[in-house]
């Protein structure tokens, strides 16, 4: 796969037939979850924008680079969860980033797969 964009995160499955010994058409199924990968540099101040709210997004985590822990920021049950943050057409806005903001921000699906992983600094 060339290109990849954060659309392309999830899981993609591969159906393979083929005969056995005794001429028995067989299907074997293979599952992989893709994992996208990005990272981005921004200054104190600007607004970071991430096009991450996919359609099979249930909740987006950060974890501060001070921190271990990662805490909710946005998930479709309860959508964002500060005031500096706002969802809108598929995009999760920072809307003044602050060194607080910095770290790692992942998407997860409802089975709790990891999606996308934005390292921002």
């Amino acid at each position: 796969m060339e290109d990849l964009s954060f659309s392309d995160a999830g899981k993609y499955f591969l159906i393979i037939y083929y005969c056995n010994d005794q001429a028995e058409l067989k299907r074997k199924i293979r599952t992989y979850q893709l994992h996208i990968h990005d990272e981005i540099a921004l200054k104190k101040g600007k607004p970071l924008q991430l096009d991450i709210l996919l359609p099979n997004v249930n909740k987006v985590q950060h974890q501060s680079r001070s921190s271990t822990e990662w805490k909710v920021v946005w998930s479709r049950s309860h959508r964002v969860q500060s005031e500096r943050i706002t969802d809108h057409d598929g995009n999760l806005t920072i809307l003044q980033f602050m060194d607080s903001d910095a770290g790692s921000y992942r998407v997860l699906d409802s089975e709790g797969e990891i999606l996308i992983t934005v390292t921002v600094t």
